[in-house]
């Protein structure tokens, strides 16, 4: 121990006191330096003598009205207009996220909403005009997405939705699209405008597995509304692989219109011959009233309302 008194309080500059330094240093003039910082004098020259002071150095030599920074004056303002700057840019940052210019936006979809013009559309206007935010895309089931959005683990999410209003959460319909036969190209009807279910009925058909719950309970309506059982002789875990089995000639299907996006050789769709409320489904916007990310995902809807062939909008259901 050397018998000094040492103040262990760390140092702690404010970004006032290094302002007021920068100014100095570049009016070389305390009149000037104050009226830029639209202050008097008086205060101003105490600030610089209490921040040579802490510092423990010499900033400025003084002649008269004559001020010249020291050369540690000079390593310390390189470091002051650094830490500035620095303050600037996260004052910007803070100011960009609060307009929802830059962050993080999370999307779950269903794969059908892949396909889906309009939300195409809108995703590549939206990252062409925000480049600054991610637009993080996860494809998934839609008891998944809705969970997740529930517990607010996403921001917003796309899926086909045949269910009820749900809690605190807003619904855009984004597209409608109808169930469609998928017959092998070579079907005698390949060349029908529209087919009717009793017309099909006994033929192969390729059903939807459990797992695609929503398709499969709207297909299974549409047979037993129509009076029919059909002849199911495969089962899919999803479109693509229906698709396939199709094309492949193994028997014919009921898919929804989104997927003759799909340009997959030897299959043909056709309408069904039957009422239109048995056939067709939304794509759904689903999103929080209270979202976590609000001012993204208020210009992300705003996108996808606008280049939606639907302006079916839900309302919030009482949280």
């Amino acid at each position: 121990m050397d018998g000094k008194i040492r103040n262990s309080t760390p140092l702690q500059l404010t970004l006032r006191q290094l302002q007021y330094f920068a100014t100095v240093a570049e009016e070389r003039h305390f009149h000037r330096a104050a009226e830029r910082l639209n202050i008097t004098q008086p205060p101003l020259t105490q600030r610089i003598q209490t921040l040579e002071r802490d510092l423990g150095i010499q900033l400025f030599t003084r002649t008269g009205n004559q001020i010249e920074l020291t050369e540690g004056g000079r390593l310390v303002l390189a470091e002051a207009q650094a830490a500035l700057a620095q303050a600037g840019r996260v004052q910007e940052v803070a100011r960009r996220v609060k307009q929802g210019d830059i962050g993080n936006l999370c999307v779950l979809v269903s794969i059908t909403v892949s396909f889906v013009r309009a939300f195409r559309a809108a995703c590549e206007a939206f990252q062409h005009d925000h480049p600054s935010v991610a637009l993080n895309l996860s494809q998934t089931t839609w008891r998944t997405a809705v969970e997740e959005l529930q517990q607010r683990k996403v921001d917003t999410c796309l899926l086909r939705w045949l269910g009820p209003p749900l809690d605190g959460v807003r619904q855009i319909v984004v597209a409608r699209d109808q169930l469609m036969l998928v017959l092998p190209s070579d079907h005698p009807k390949a060349f029908a405008k529209k087919i009717a279910l009793h017309e099909v009925a006994e033929e192969r058909f390729i059903q939807f597995g459990t797992k695609c719950a929503l398709f499969h309970k709207q297909i299974a309506d549409l047979w037993t509304r129509s009076g029919l059982v059909p002849r199911t002789t495969q089962t899919g875990e999803s479109g693509l692989a229906i698709l396939a089995l199709v094309a492949g000639g193994f028997g014919n299907a009921i898919l929804p219109s989104t997927l003759s996006e799909i340009h997959v050789p030897n299959v043909v769709w056709k309408s069904i011959d039957a009422d239109e409320q048995l056939t067709s489904s939304s794509i759904t916007m689903l999103y929080r009233a209270d979202s976590r990310n609000e001012n993204i995902q208020s210009r992300f809807v705003d996108y996808v309302r606008r280049f939606s062939s639907e302006t079916t909008v839900g309302g919030v259901a009482p949280a």
